[in-house]
C-alpha cells in the first residue's frame, strides 16, 4: 500500500485530515512535514482532476 492509497481510502471514509495525517505518519513512519506534504500532494491531484 502507499501512502496516496490510505490518503484516498480514508478520505472516502470521511476521516478528518488530521486523523488521515496521524494515520500516514504511524503506517509509513513519516514525520508530520512528511505526511503533510503526502497529503498536500493528494489534494493536487484531486483538485486536477476537478478542473
Amino acid at each position: 500500500m502507499e501512502p496516496m492509497d490510505l490518503i484516498r481510502d480514508k478520505f472516502s471514509q470521511d476521516c478528518s485530515i488530521e486523523t488521515v495525517l496521524h494515520l500516514v505518519m504511524e503506517h509509513f513512519g513519516l514525520s508530520r512535514e512528511e505526511a503533510q506534504a503526502e497529503i498536500d500532494g493528494y489534494f493536487e491531484i484531486v483538485e486536477g482532476y476537478s478542473k
